[in-house]
């Protein structure tokens, strides 16, 4: 899960989503010392319910749709499911951000 958390954080910084960018860095300080508790931090609201969480951010929407904003949208939800798949296998359960991160493949898989 570490390099779907460094690809989170730069994203996130390039578009200035510094609170959710934080959240990331310290998610993957902590998974470097504590694989299980950084998965617990990541089973949260804050990544993954409410208009303000890490994985509602919209790149695309911040980019102005440009073609590198809507790669970089693609890039970090792509990250978020590798990111939800670790935390799943960690043994943390979480519907909110099983549902969100099944739109992300739906989306993925109809070139949304």
């Amino acid at each position: 899960m570490l390099d779907p958390l460094v690809r989170t954080e730069r994203l996130l910084r390039d578009y200035g989503h510094v609170y959710q960018a934080n959240l990331a860095a310290i998610a993957l300080e902590l998974f470097r010392r504590d694989p299980a508790a950084a998965c617990r931090a990541i089973n949260s609201g804050d990544w993954w319910d409410g208009s303000e969480s890490v994985a509602a951010t919209d790149l695309a929407v911040d980019g102005g749709f440009t073609a590198q904003a809507r790669e970089d949208a693609l890039a970090l939800r792509q990250a978020l499911v590798e990111i939800f798949t670790t935390m799943s296998a960690c043994g943390e359960q979480n519907s909110a951000a099983a549902i969100v991160v099944a739109q992300f493949e739906k989306w993925r898989e109809s070139h949304i």
